[in-house]
């Protein structure tokens, strides 16, 4: 559901975009290439540590050249510590053991929920994969890995991407809206990415939601069904600016360890969150 009061400051706030240096920034985010199934050969990351580089979740975005699309997200964890493998083939969960040697990786004793769905094809595709698997490449591309199961050939037959936006978790204060700094330590947000919600105080009034991981594009996350209490403000502005903001929201990246960037779908930096440093005295 949309605050139908948002729309009412709408007008005003248009015409100010970005973060100061990073308005329309040459890194912003910008949509995964779903048939980008061969990458430059030269441009691949040497594979060292599978535990850094592979160990982890992995969205299974194009099979063949092909989008991907199920009910599900059809994604694969990889525990390098157990080589074994779990995730979801689009309708049904899925897991088995995997080994990887030397680029090389074969996967064995697959068992599989026995959900009916209406995808039943999508979802053989996804687990024909693991049958044709031969060997893997690791690719990076808009600073996102993307990992490339290869058969006998060495011919693609699927593209996996990490996505990964554990960065976002925690509290953080609101340090700028557009080009204008916000000065009220109480405009706090509070993210939680396993649980998808979104808590915080717009400096007037309480702030729930929940959060959108979009899968379909790279750093893709939106901010929905926000609410708020209703109590009237002197400084109403700064909390419309701000819900107005979360609203528009379509990605994010990381510009240190300490501040987070909100884009819209132009790209254009609409808000800059800072860390909240808590006091464990």
């Amino acid at each position: 559901m949309k605050l139908t009061r948002i729309f009412l400051y709408l007008v005003i706030l248009i015409a100010t975009v970005g973060c100061g240096t990073l308005k329309k920034s040459t890194t912003t985010p910008s949509d995964v290439d779903m048939n980008d199934t061969t990458a430059v050969r030269d441009n691949s990351i040497a594979i060292t540590n599978v535990f850094d580089q592979l160990n982890g979740e992995w969205t299974i975005v194009t099979i063949k050249g092909e989008k991907v699309s199920t009910m599900e997200r059809p994604f694969i964890t990889f525990d390098f510590s157990n080589n074994r493998f779990y995730g979801n083939n689009g309708c049904n969960v899925i897991n088995g053991a995997f080994k990887y040697e030397g680029g090389k990786i074969s996967f064995d004793n697959i068992i599989s929920t026995m959900m009916s769905c209406d995808n039943a094809t999508p979802e053989g595709k996804v687990m024909k994969i693991f049958d044709d698997a031969d060997a893997v490449k690791l690719y990076e591309k808009n600073d996102i890995k993307r990992l490339h199961l290869l058969d006998g050939k060495g011919r693609t037959i699927a593209v996996l991407k990490e996505q990964n936006l554990n960065f976002m978790n925690g509290a953080w204060t609101v340090e700028k809206i557009n080009e204008q700094p916000v000065s009220d330590e109480n405009v706090k947000l509070v993210i939680d990415i396993d649980q998808q919600t979104l808590h915080g105080n717009s400096g007037c009034n309480i702030l729930n939601g929940s959060i959108y991981i979009d899968y379909g594009k790279d750093w893709g996350v939106q901010f929905q069904q926000l609410l708020s209490t209703m109590k009237m403000c002197e400084n109403i502005k700064n909390e419309t600016a701000l819900l107005v903001a979360l609203e528009m929201t379509e990605t994010c990246r990381p510009v240190s360890d300490a501040q987070i960037a909100l884009y819209d779908n132009k790209g254009n930096c609409v808000a800059v969150l800072k860390r909240l440093q808590i006091d464990k005295r």
